[in-house]
């Protein structure tokens, strides 16, 4: 369980805002995306789901009761009519969809670099793909395909999702694996995807860290998520990882600049004892429930 360091990278890992800002404002949100951007953030990611009338929700979860004045499964409710009178529990702004994002992503003086990672569930139906080309491709885009293919990164949990992208978009946006397992990730999507997106328990050992050390080699980006705290900030930037997903945007972009010399990834014994318990954990929910 030996934790090995690859050797540090030139430059500090890029910083993505986890659904937004959420650590300070609405998750899933366009306020909560906006004000990420103007915290500094490298990059954005989000989440979404099909809705019952086929609206593209920007949403984590399958029910609306935990983050919304709603109440059961999102997939059971209309946008219109429904949804769209919702309301956050904190912050009390509108739900979001899909298209709002996308405006958003298109506005004039945004930073040049920006880009967004959209989260597809791995328990999404399929068709949530071809409703996903049908936006993109839709006349509220047509001049915008170019900036669009910049900004959008797809991300994806599972191979046949790989096999939709591909059929549906060719090579005209990248694509993101999203997961738990590093034996999944490298059968299904190693040298095959643009981005990597970890959970952090998969790289916390050697495995793991062999693992982005390839990918890395095939000129695939490796992300890690949910980086919240200092130690983890700190570790990443030591294992060298390409860019970290969290809640707290001001707090990663000071601590991805640190002084890391001297800090010793998961030293503690009973820190790596933990790390292997979740990794293996993860690893077998992955195969049960997404099948990699």
């Amino acid at each position: 369980m030996t934790v090995d360091e690859p050797a540090k990278r030139p430059s500090p890992p890029a910083v993505i805002g986890h659904r937004g800002y959420s650590g300070k404002y609405p998750e899933n949100t366009l306020l909560s995306y906006k004000m990420a951007v103007e915290a500094g953030t490298t990059a954005l990611e989000g989440d979404i789901r099909l809705s019952k009338d086929k609206q593209l929700m920007m949403m984590h979860d399958l029910t609306l009761q935990r983050t919304t004045t709603g109440m059961g499964p999102l997939v059971e409710h209309d946008y219109f009519g429904d949804m769209d009178q919702l309301r956050t529990k904190v912050g009390d702004q509108p739900l979001s969809r899909l298209n709002d994002v996308l405006d958003f992503l298109v506005e004039p003086g945004l930073p040049e670099d920006l880009w967004m990672i959209i989260d597809i569930k791995f328990d999404n139906a399929l068709e949530i793909m071809d409703l996903v080309h049908e936006l993109v491709h839709s006349d509220a885009y047509k001049d915008k395909q170019e900036l669009l293919q910049k900004r959008v990164v797809l991300g994806i949990w599972r191979p046949d999702f790989l096999a939709k992208t591909r059929e549906l978009f060719g090579d005209a946006y990248k694509v993101c694996f999203i997961g738990f397992s590093v034996s999944g990730a490298r059968k299904h999507f190693l040298g095959k995807v643009d981005y990597l997106s970890m959970a952090f328990p998969a790289l916390a050992d050697a495995d793991g860290l062999q693992f982005m050390r390839d990918a890395q080699a095939a000129n695939q980006k490796v992300l890690s998520w949910t980086i919240n705290t200092v130690e983890q900030m700190h570790t990443c930037v030591v294992w060298g990882v390409d860019g970290i997903i969290g809640d707290h945007i001001e707090l990663m972009l000071e601590q991805v600049k640190a002084d890391t010399q001297n800090h010793t990834p998961l030293k503690l014994r009973r820190t790596q004892l933990y790390y292997y318990c979740i990794k293996k954990i993860m690893s077998v929910a992955s195969y049960a429930y997404i099948g990699v």
